[in-house]
């Protein structure tokens, strides 16, 4: 408390009650209640790093913002910040352990999101799912459906999207889902893969008993076994209610794997030829072929993330996001033609300065279907007139018959 440190958490910019504000959000959910501050206080609590005494926290605030703060209006924020767990200290450890060893305990993983994003009841959630998604089957195709790529933004902004593409489920008859999703806390390497089972209101999805088992004995792939991303996750958790509720009656068994950042890849530092993308995605296709059963690979992944909530200062206006839109369109291309490496070097070419948060895992969907076809079915572009999100459908197929 003497040298504050806050944690890492992110800082967003909001307007709230007509002020311009800071909402500071736990990504990895071990504080689930957000903080709404002003710029001046998220100025202040920028310069608390550990390194600095309040009294030096004091300094700093002055020379940066030219105004003197006292000591005990600082150490008021700092009680706060403390109170809310968002310092790395003592009082954060202990409650992060507690948290953590009693998840890892757990066989199953439940529900983080229900009664947040959807309702918690079974009957409410039913009935949801079913306003939201019955809509006409669609043409029926004429191969074997091999992959989905949905969004992985809230129901409510990508409802048309997630119509679109998992009113296809209904004709899978394949048990196994590999579902890839966006990690949005920070990862040590490329997969943090789950064994467990996962819960919602609808029941209980079941892993894979004999998969999990070779995912163990797999010298690669067991170093990439990490359940606490998972407890708080949204990007595989809200395709879960939608697979269930289109594949009723059904036995399914699934492999929630979510995907690290490949920004290293972007800015030259590694390769995808490396050892870093290449030995899990070597291991996960063995392992997948070991087990022997077909399998449907699902990415939750959304594409672009711009504007003023993402940290860019343009204004964003039509043109951008037609421009945006043809540059996402670039993108899809590349997911059209199932081409792994193509789709990267496009995100690549623009610095990924759009912010692909499903580069990851599209990239390992589009490198397991090699050889697939892929229609994209349905495009959305959310804005609130100062940030805008956007996402795709898209379906994998064999590829046509010679």
């Amino acid at each position: 408390m003497d040298r504050p440190k806050i944690r890492w958490v992110e800082a967003l910019p909001i307007v709230h009650e007509g002020a311009e504000m800071i909402l500071l959000r736990d990504p990895e959910g071990v504080v689930e209640q957000s903080l709404v501050v002003s710029r001046s206080t998220a100025f202040l609590l920028s310069l608390m790093d550990g390194t600095r005494t309040i009294e030096e926290v004091q300094g700093a605030y002055l020379s940066g913002a030219g105004v003197t703060l006292d000591l005990a209006q600082i150490r008021e924020i700092v009680e706060a910040m403390d109170t809310n767990l968002f310092l790395m200290n003592d009082n954060f450890t202990r409650h992060y352990k507690e948290l953590r060893d009693a998840y890892e305990s757990r066989q199953v993983r439940e529900s983080f999101l229900a009664g947040k994003s959807y309702p918690h009841q079974r009957q409410e959630l039913l009935a949801f799912l079913d306003e939201m998604l019955t809509v006409g089957d669609g043409a029926a195709p004429e191969r074997e459906i091999t992959g989905i790529l949905a969004p992985h933004i809230d129901y409510g902004r990508g409802k048309d999207v997630y119509r679109a593409v998992y009113r296809y489920l209904k004709r899978v008859e394949t048990p196994l889902l590999v579902i890839f999703g966006t990690s949005h806390t920070y990862s040590n390497g490329l997969m943090d893969i789950s064994l467990k089972d996962f819960a919602t209101p609808l029941g209980v999805v079941p892993g894979c008993a004999g998969l999990c088992e070779l995912i163990r004995a797999n010298k690669t792939l067991n170093k990439y076994i990490n359940e606490w991303p998972h407890r708080s996750e949204h990007s595989i958790e809200l395709q879960l209610p939608i697979i269930q509720f289109m594949t009723a009656g059904r036995r399914i068994e699934i492999l929630p794997i979510l995907t690290g950042s490949m920004h290293p890849c972007i800015t030259g530092n590694m390769s995808l030829e490396g050892e870093e993308i290449r030995a899990p995605l070597e291991g996960l296709r063995e392992t997948l072929a070991a087990y022997g059963k077909p399998y449907l690979v699902i990415a939750g992944a959304d594409l672009a993330h711009i504007g003023a909530q993402f940290g860019d200062s343009y204004a964003l206006d039509r043109d951008v996001l037609a421009r945006s839109r043809e540059k996402d369109e670039a993108v899809l291309g590349h997911v059209k033609r199932v081409d792994p490496a193509g789709f990267f070097e496009e995100i690549k070419r623009e610095g990924d300065s759009r912010r692909i948060c499903g580069l990851t895992s599209i990239y390992l969907q589009l490198s397991l279907l090699k050889g697939s076809a892929c229609d994209i079915v349905d495009y959305g572009q959310w804005t609130d007139g100062r940030s805008s999100v956007s996402f795709a459908g898209g379906v994998f197929y064999t590829s046509p018959r010679p």
